[in-house]
């Protein structure tokens, strides 16, 4: 497996490089746990050739303006970030994690930032309760294969998710197939 490395744009307090120093060691166990999960093998710019408006190419887009690449085997993350509407600032990141508590997306991983973040962010506590409601509240994602969605609308799959119409029948069969 490749080195992850975090790198982020802008000065942050004592609290978060004390978060972002922990989550640099622990996103490696991360991807580890999932070992058997095959990599998606992209770069940013392989999934920026994805035509426009699929959840592939914003997915590039996002990674481009980020300056990230893909982690293996953990590369549903991202698709998490676009598609749930969560920045790459560190309340959102813990954000994301209640909502995908909320959602059903149960995993060590998700449970112990939910924890840490529950312990060290008591600032953002009505925030994170927020969004473990509205994680509740969509459709799962918890299941799904975001690779076989990269050449899907990015919109009609975020429409999908928070409950409105989506326009692709084909698409909106796929995804309520991968809720079973």
């Amino acid at each position: 497996m490749k080195d992850v490395i975090i790198e982020y744009k802008e000065q942050h307090s004592l609290r978060e490089r004390m978060l972002l120093w922990l989550l640099g060691r622990v996103v490696p166990v991360h991807a580890r746990f999932y070992e058997k999960r095959a990599p998606w093998g992209f770069t940013r710019a392989d999934l920026q050739t994805y035509a426009p408006g699929t959840l592939g190419h914003e997915l590039g887009n996002f990674l481009e303006a980020e300056s990230l690449e893909p982690i293996d085997r953990i590369e549903r993350h991202d698709a998490f970030h676009i598609l749930l509407g969560f920045s790459t600032k560190l309340h959102d990141e813990a954000a994301m994690q209640f909502f995908l508590l909320g959602n059903k997306k149960i995993s060590p991983f998700t449970l112990g930032t939910a924890a840490f973040c529950i312990a060290t962010m008591p600032d953002y506590w009505k925030y994170f309760s927020k969004q473990y409601k509205r994680g509740k509240t969509a459709n799962s994602v918890a299941h799904w294969d975001f690779k076989e969605l990269l050449h899907e609308d990015f919109n009609d799959i975020k429409r999908y998710i928070f409950h409105e119409q989506v326009q692709d029948k084909a698409l909106l069969t796929k995804l309520r197939n991968f809720e079973h």
